[in-house]
């Protein structure tokens, strides 16, 4: 093993022009490398959230030149001389950058929109695509200036994309299904784009449970698109974990010639999970898949997969399959914490891990692992230790699934419903996100838990099957309490739009505040809501606060939009409603 310290090793400094005058040092704060590429030479682009830079460091850890963005930075990516990368937090931000050269060469830094993440270059090097995930769109920028040449419209947290083999089209990922809950099949899609139309063409719905879409790679001839995701078994009552009755863990298979799924494969074991799937890769010998959870990668002998594949048979049985990997596939442990995104070159797998700072270089012919601390004197917090744990498989038995696994997007909502069995079996209820759910007691829709702590250790105990240190929890409930609200994208300029202040006159009308009231919009009661909707003393009164990112809507996510909810189900509304009134409703809804 070879360890490299960046910590020991000089930091060039440079200028950046209207980035920043320089690259500070920033202590012992965790990096959160949240992505990283390899230039043509060999040197590396990592890309870290946690202290808002890019840094190009060479294949012996030096760090050689860096870039300070506005915001957590999301994504990079490389072509040719150039380096392109997003920031998003209240805004989306895109940055070009010269890597060869004049390292401090600063092309250009260009507005994108909130969420903007996963930057991917057209194939003549003109345009650069940028995944809008809380705008819910894929925009064209040009490749010089940065400037945004059209915009289209997808499903719901576009997080990554790729480009077929010909530059004809861009597959993306969503990373949560769009559609209510309450049906028997729920899944997110993978969209097709027409570049030269910039026109979504198709939505390629995956398995059953699919969600948490997070990674896509194509195989080296562009035949099959591969994408990594969560496979939520929510059809049965949440009674055992093992064999993956809860999640499973999985990458599905779609035929780049009739744009169709084959199917989608386990990369869990009978006895052991592999949680928190994350990402993949793909080389005409390699398929490779990174576990945040189990602190791993899968390293898949490719030809015999795709071998075992075509002479499989039935493919509806595919994701129940926990044998289909044995024999092909090799689990390889990393040094750290967290792996996520990772960058394949020739032989070559570099997989930075998120909770630890660490870069491992992973020699795929031999499975053999080098790695280097990018930040040794790093300081965690209970914040960090809480978010390490949420985000950690290893806790769970057999290493199934974290809190991620349900609740994935920092906390959020997976958008399936569930029946967890601490209210009685047949009852499946729509996933809570768990923003502000300290602030806001009871917890659980159907209000069963008093307050987030106890659902923090019930979830533990109930859900993961073990038994978790206090201190732990303890960690995991400040994790929790500082989650904050992401701004609403459909305000403007940080204010109400004209169609939302007319959405508050009809809320007001309506007396939704009589129980979407105070600071959090909501009273902490319990209500009954419909005769045919009910649960012992009703449901406990969910927060407003970024609701337009916890669809589907109602107990059971009846309710595919917020339109929805007043339309069809009128929901709170007193008398009649018209269209108008009811979308200008949804517009201030959803811009809190």
């Amino acid at each position: 093993m070879i360890r490299y310290l960046f910590g020991f090793l000089p930091l060039a400094i440079f200028a950046i022009g209207l980035l920043s005058s320089s690259l500070d040092s920033e202590g012992s704060l965790p990096h959160y490398t949240s992505d990283v590429a390899v230039t043509e030479d060999g040197h590396l682009l990592l890309a870290n959230g946690g202290i808002n830079d890019v840094r190009l460091v060479d294949s012996r850890g030096i760090v050689q030149c860096g870039w300070k963005a506005d915001a957590p930075v999301t994504g990079v990516t490389v072509h040719g001389d150039k380096a392109y990368f997003t920031a998003s937090y209240d805004k989306g931000y895109l940055y070009g950058v010269d890597i060869v050269g004049d390292k401090s060469s600063f092309v250009f830094k260009a507005e994108a929109s909130m969420g903007a993440c996963s930057p991917v270059v057209s194939l003549d090097g003109s345009k650069v695509y940028v995944c809008n995930r809380y705008k819910s769109t894929l925009s064209e920028h040009d490749a010089q200036t940065g400037s945004m040449l059209r915009e289209v419209k997808l499903l719901r947290e576009p997080c990554d994309a790729v480009l077929s083999k010909d530059g004809k089209y861009l597959y993306i990922c969503n990373f949560l299904p769009q559609q209510r809950a309450d049906l028997d099949y729920v899944a997110a899609d993978v969209s097709v784009v027409d570049c030269d139309k910039m026109q979504r063409i198709k939505d390629i719905k995956l398995s059953n449970g699919s969600n948490a879409l997070r990674g896509l790679a194509l195989s080296e001839d562009g035949h099959y698109l591969f994408v990594s995701h969560n496979l939520g078994r929510f059809q049965v009552p949440t009674s055992q974990l093992q064999q993956g009755w809860m999640n499973t863990n999985a990458v599905s298979v779609i035929d780049t010639q009739s744009q169709q799924l084959i199917g989608s494969i386990s990369l869990d074991e009978p006895d052991r999970g592999a949680g928190g799937i994350w990402d993949v890769e793909c080389s005409g010998e390699y398929l490779v898949v990174s576990h945040s959870g189990t602190h791993e990668v899968s390293v898949v002998d490719y030809k015999a997969m795709i071998d075992k594949l075509l002479s499989y048979g039935d493919y509806s049985k595919l994701d129940y399959d926990l044998y289909f990997m044995r024999d092909i596939r090799k689990r390889v442990a990393l040094y750290g914490n967290g792996p996520r995104k990772m960058a394949l070159k020739g032989d070559k797998l570099y997989v930075p891990t998120y909770f630890s700072d660490t870069l491992n270089i992973i020699s795929l012919s031999n499975q053999s692992v080098e790695y280097i601390a990018c930040n040794p004197q790093r300081v965690s917090s209970a914040i960090d230790k809480g978010e390490r744990a949420f985000n950690d498989a290893a806790l769970c038995y057999q290493n199934w699934q974290s809190c991620n696994g349900c609740h994935p997007g920092n906390g959020r909502t997976d958008g399936m419903n569930w029946d967890l069995m601490n209210d009685g079996i047949g009852n499946p209820k729509n996933c809570k996100s768990m923003l502000m759910s300290f602030d806001t007691p009871r917890c659980m829709i159907s209000g069963i838990r008093e307050h987030a702590g106890l659902a923090v250790r019930a979830g533990y105990k109930f859900i993961q099957f073990c038994d978790v240190e206090e201190s732990v929890a303890e960690c995991v409930d400040q994790y929790i309490k500082s989650l904050k609200p992401l701004p609403s994208p459909y305000l403007v300029d940080g204010k109400l739009s004209e169609k939302a202040l007319q959405g508050r006159k009809v809320y007001e009308k309506h007396g939704c505040a009589d129980c979407h009231s105070g600071v959090h919009y909501t009273d902490m009661q319990m209500h009954r809501i419909g005769e045919d909707v009910e649960f012992e003393e009703g449901w406990d009164t969910p927060t407003l606060i970024e609701v337009w990112r916890t669809a589907p809507y109602l107990f059971d996510g009846r309710a595919a939009t917020m339109e929805e909810v007043f339309t069809v189900h009128k929901h709170g509304i007193k008398g009649k409603i018209s269209v108008k009134d009811a979308e200008a409703l949804a517009e201030y809804v959803n811009s809190l």
